[in-house]
């Protein structure tokens, strides 16, 4: 699979160096959360791993528009391991990952973002700071912070690394907004907003 991954992505590559080294920032690698035999949550018919995708393929357009070259870990609905996932990132000096996922709780009522990075990450910390507050300069939701945590492709990512929570599904009016083109749109720009800050705050 890894080997795949790394023929869809290599011209790509190639391509998106050029365009980020003249803009002194780095490749993101943009990972939709789940896919394939892994559905994510499932709420009110909405499906995270076709969620997480819609986003990601809106925030790499975003990217694009801004001078920033992007590579996606799956552009379809494929099952990619965790550790190739973050493969992908370590293959490319410099990268940083976002990986993008819609959050669920049983308590219909929870609602929000939140961020999160390896716990011994000071750049996945400031990566997470800095996407969280462009959150709230536009989202009419519930800012839930950024918080360390033990998660599989932080650990395995070397460089900086970052889990996105977008909203929660499992709340009706949320999961309504999160399946929506216009609330993507804010969130991809949201993202892109934080990350080109902390590309600037890093080079200074």
């Amino acid at each position: 699979m890894l080997r795949a991954l790394w023929l869809l992505t290599f011209s790509v590559i190639l391509l998106s160096r050029s365009i980020s080294a003249a803009e002194h920032l780095p490749v993101i690698v943009l990972d939709p959360g789940h896919g394939g035999k892994d559905p994510g949550s499932v709420y009110f018919g909405r499906v995270e791993k076709d969620l997480t995708l819609a986003l990601a393929l809106q925030l790499e357009r975003v990217l694009t528009d801004r001078g920033v070259s992007s590579v996606l870990v799956r552009r379809d609905d494929s099952f990619v391991e965790l550790s190739e996932r973050a493969e992908v990132a370590n293959s490319i000096p410099g990268a940083i990952l976002i990986s993008l996922h819609f959050n669920a709780h049983p308590d219909s009522t929870i609602s929000g973002t939140e961020t999160f990075f390896w716990p011994e990450s000071t750049s996945g910390q400031a990566l997470s700071l800095q996407i969280q507050n462009a959150f709230g300069n536009r989202l009419a939701s519930r800012n839930r912070g950024f918080h360390p945590k033990h998660l599989k492709v932080l650990e395995l990512t070397h460089g900086p690394a970052v889990l996105v929570e977008c909203g929660f599904i499992s709340n009706r009016w949320e999961s309504l907004r999160c399946a929506s083109e216009w609330f993507q749109q804010i969130l991809a720009e949201q993202i892109a907003e934080g990350l080109i800050r902390y590309c600037k705050t890093e080079a200074q």
